[in-house]
């Protein structure tokens, strides 16, 4: 491979996605992917005809522009790993996980290339630390994000651990030698890797643990969705089937996807959709059908995505408010909702308990005693949250824990491990 050949980096996010063009002298540049110059692309599609597509801001404003018509969708980069997930019909049209993702890829990839005036074709992806604990389901997502890569036009693909790059990235603002825990906390996933940081080169006995799993943002604020406004949308009706005298309670799985960002707008597809429909004709009581409706009202006017904003706001809130009045009114569609926060805190306890065991498998890994930690650099925007952040406290003392770069330091560690991986090989 050619000296002379820059390339690119990408943070491909749940949530947001950010580039870096790295060139063969080893600058690494964040680049603007929206019109208003934000290097930060949040991860929505919206498509409200064939061959019309919007990505982040646009999508937003598309979205409330047309009125909600096509598909909207949040947090793709969640389906990668489930093997059942064969794609979903966009307008007639069957698209697979890795033909969707590579919609987002491809306009990423053509911004970066019309704003350095090059034509690159290669990139290093970040990935998760874990897919999945499950190593076959952990490959099948990597290919899927490979395949994505290639429809998006980068001919050479290969990828890094997100809270690796992180890492070396928070590397290059010291030369002294400390034992450093690396904790990405992004809308889908929570990634950590133990690091050994010290002057010159990166070599891969660095890396003393590695672990992650995909519970994060999203999974906090599908605990608020389930346990205080799903039941607004029908969670706790019964309804009895023609000719029986059994009483059937909301499925499980309907009850799944509502609560997942990323999977809500996929109620309408058209055998849920009828199930839905056959719900409300057999529900019990005229309150049961009424909150029917509004799940109707919310799947058939794409309100998935609007309802989950107002509750990553309310979660947030509850980090300081002990007390949050949730409101969400649309055509159809009436809730008001008392949130506390100290409910909340015990209805994400168990979540938060996997999210912390996972991190100590990178001491497990290592036999390394958490205590000999020098740092804990904390990067997502997840990781802002008081629910995580009062866990480390405890753990590990409040003078160790270190906010690196929110957003960006990521895709900066990627474009550091490109220059050395694509350009010296």
């Amino acid at each position: 491979m050619s000296v002379h050949q820059s390339c690119h980096a990408i943070d491909f996010g749940t949530s947001n996605s950010l580039l870096a063009h790295v060139s063969a002298e080893g600058m690494v540049s964040i680049l603007p992917l929206e019109s208003d110059g934000n290097q930060m692309l949040r991860s929505l599609i919206y498509t409200p005809h064939r061959d019309q597509w919007y990505f982040g801001q646009e999508a937003v404003r598309q979205y409330r522009e047309q009125g909600g018509e096509g598909r909207f969708f949040k947090s793709v980069k969640k389906f990668l790993p489930e093997p059942g997930y064969s794609g979903t019909v966009i307008h007639e049209r069957k698209f697979k996980i890795e033909e969707l993702i590579a919609t987002i890829l491809r306009v990423m990839r053509e911004r970066a290339n019309r704003y350095t005036g090059e034509e690159v074709s290669d990139v290093m992806l970040g990935r998760p630390a874990l897919y999945s604990l499950d190593q076959e389901l952990d490959r099948l997502a990597e290919g899927r994000m490979r395949s994505a890569a290639r429809l998006a036009g980068y001919r050479n693909v290969r990828f890094c651990p997100e809270p690796l790059a992180a890492g070396l990235d928070f590397k290059g603002e010291g030369e002294s030698e400390r034992l450093v825990l690396v904790c990405d906390f992004g809308g889908g996933t929570s990634d950590f890797t133990l690091l050994r940081l010290h002057p010159g080169e990166y070599v891969p006995e660095d890396v003393l643990g590695l672990s992650g799993i995909f519970l994060a943002g999203d999974a906090l604020d599908g605990i608020i969705m389930q346990e205080s406004i799903a039941p607004h949308f029908g969670k706790n009706v019964t309804y009895r089937l023609p000719m029986s005298n059994n009483f059937i309670t909301f499925p499980r799985g309907l009850l799944s996807k509502m609560c997942s960002p990323a999977h809500i707008t996929h109620l309408k597809e058209r055998d849920t959709w009828e199930f839905l429909k056959e719900i409300r004709t057999w529900s019990v009581s005229g309150q049961d059908q009424r909150r029917i409706d509004q799940l109707f009202a919310l799947v058939e006017n794409q309100l998935g995505w609007p309802l989950f904003g107002e509750i990553e706001r309310a979660k947030i809130a509850l980090g300081t408010d002990p007390e949050v009045c949730f409101r969400f009114f649309a055509p159809g569609i009436e809730i008001e909702e008392k949130l506390k926060r100290m409910e909340f805190f015990q209805q994400a306890c168990a979540t938060v308990d996997r999210i912390m065991d996972t991190m100590l498998e990178v001491f497990r890994q290592s036999g390394t005693d958490p205590s000999l930690v020098d740092e804990i650099c904390l990067t997502g925007g997840t990781a802002q949250s008081p629910l995580l952040r009062e866990r480390f406290k405890q753990l590990f003392g409040e003078a160790k824990l270190k906010e690196h770069k929110v957003y960006q330091s990521v895709v900066a560690g990627l474009g550091r491990f490109a220059w050395r991986e694509y350009i010296f090989s």
